[in-house]
């Protein structure tokens, strides 16, 4: 397949909504590509198929607050057959906007410090307008989580700060991804 036709499948790619809404999902098809990478690094193969992407995602949502969206909880999957493992963040309340991309450094929110999350690469979910606290301030959800699924290593609750939810996702290589939404829920999908 030539450079060009990557291109221009990525970018059609990239027209497609960022998520499914629903229980229905597409297979996920793995079948083997290269794409440009998202930092400095080597270009990694990227598994590709319907709505499998490597770009960031981006959904924006305002919901009228208070009270704010709470992420109440962090569950994971193995879905071998399907070719995906995924990582569900369960909300209570509405849901809230969010982004996910790669990142070369796992970096804490407000802090800036770097934090040691297992995996050779990272997705960062950060969700906007959210919470991981309750009103008394403790938290719902905290600290670094080992998986030890093909697709997703750990993940990690690194900010927690001014309406912003930010976890990091550990990965044991670079690879497609695809986020969606039921009710109560927002998920993560990672091809193995």
């Amino acid at each position: 397949m030539s450079r060009r036709t990557v291109f221009a499948a990525l970018a059609a790619l990239a027209l497609l909504p960022a998520g499914c809404a629903g229980p229905a999902m597409p297979p996920a098809g793995p079948a083997p590509t290269s794409a440009a990478p998202t930092d400095s690094r080597p270009a990694a193969p990227v598994t590709a198929g319907p709505a499998w992407r490597s770009a960031p995602v981006s959904v924006v949502r305002h919901p009228p607050v208070p009270p704010v969206p709470v992420l109440t909880g962090v569950r994971s999957g193995a879905h071998p057959a399907e070719g995906y493992d995924r990582i569900v963040f369960d909300i209570d309340g509405a849901l809230p906007g969010y982004t996910i991309r790669y990142v070369d450094q796992v970096r804490a929110d407000p802090s800036d410090r770097p934090i040691a999350v297992p995996g050779e690469r990272h997705l960062l979910v950060v969700l906007d307008p959210a919470q991981a606290h309750r009103t008394d301030g403790s938290g719902t959800v905290t600290g670094i989580h080992a998986l030890g699924l093909t697709a997703l290593t750990a993940y990690a609750i690194v900010g927690d700060f001014e309406g912003h939810v930010s976890i990091a996702v550990g990965l044991p290589r670079t690879a497609g991804f695809r986020a969606g939404e039921l009710p109560g829920r927002i998920f993560l999908d990672v091809a193995r």
